[in-house]
């Protein structure tokens, strides 16, 4: 891990702000994506993209059901 410091700014700092600051510069360059300040939120896609999922397959499993009532398969001639 690579750490650069500008000495002006570790002027009357103590140790647990030097370490506090550290800390924080570790977690918002981590190179992660989905991390540090500005990360997003994607819990609202997900769920989203789940009740479509749902509904889909809610649909599918009703016309198949469908098809078994009429007595079985539809041949198309």
């Amino acid at each position: 891990m690579d750490v650069s410091l500008d000495v002006s700014e570790l002027e009357g700092l103590s140790e647990e702000e030097l370490r506090k600051r550290y800390d924080a510069q570790e977690r918002g360059s981590a190179g992660v994506p989905g991390q540090g300040p500005g990360r997003e939120d994607f819990s609202e896609m997900v769920a989203k993209e789940m009740a479509k999922k749902r509904q889909k397959m809610e649909a599918d499993r009703d016309r198949d059901r469908g098809k078994r009532d009429k007595g079985g398969r539809d041949f198309k001639f």
